[in-house]
């Protein structure tokens, strides 16, 4: 058990020295907070999608019932998961700097999505009308201002929850080339 606890407590430390680190050095050197994420997506038939970020490879596609193959989930799914990955994400890294010992994270997330304004019978909104979640910590922490703390800036600092909330400016075009 002894070594279980050494190697969290490797990785708390790991963790901390890691955010404790880039927070410095975009303190000394504030340019070093702009950062551009990129992903690249590819239709392969169908409602098939094959995306590409990083170095990593993964597929999106429709439910059978919205005329996919269901060999992924769809944006609107990778969606609600960022948020969920993302709320767990800053809940872990603001514990790991508040000192809260977290044993789990587990996010539930839904949204709901009118349909009419995909398929354009109505002009209703194509994207999400409402998205609920729910964040379950279990944790050894009794300090009420420590976890009241952690759940204001797991709300305040979720990048994808910001995202979700609030218009983000987007530019782009669409061009169209003959084979």
């Amino acid at each position: 058990m002894s070594n279980v606890k050494t190697i969290e407590s490797t990785e708390v430390q790991k963790l901390e020295e890691a955010i404790l680190g880039l927070i410095k050095s975009i303190q000394n050197n504030p340019e070093q907070a702009h950062a551009v994420f990129r992903a690249n997506s590819k239709l392969e038939h169908g409602f098939l999608a094959d995306v590409n970020v990083r170095n990593f490879n993964f597929k999106s596609d429709e439910p059978i019932e919205l005329g996919g193959t269901n060999q992924g989930p769809n944006p609107v799914e990778y969606v609600l998961g960022a948020f969920a990955a993302c709320q767990e994400i800053v809940i872990k890294a603001y514990a790991t700097v508040l000192g809260i010992q977290l044993n789990s994270v587990e996010v539930d997330v839904e949204g709901d999505l009118d349909l009419h304004g995909f398929l354009n019978l109505t002009d209703a909104r194509p994207g999400f009308t409402s998205v609920r979640y729910n964040t379950k910590i279990e944790t050894t922490e009794t300090d009420s201002v420590k976890l009241q703390q952690l759940e204001e800036l797991s709300i305040k600092r979720c990048p994808v929850l910001d995202i979700v909330r609030n218009a983000v400016q987007v530019k782009g075009a669409v061009n169209f080339k003959q084979p």
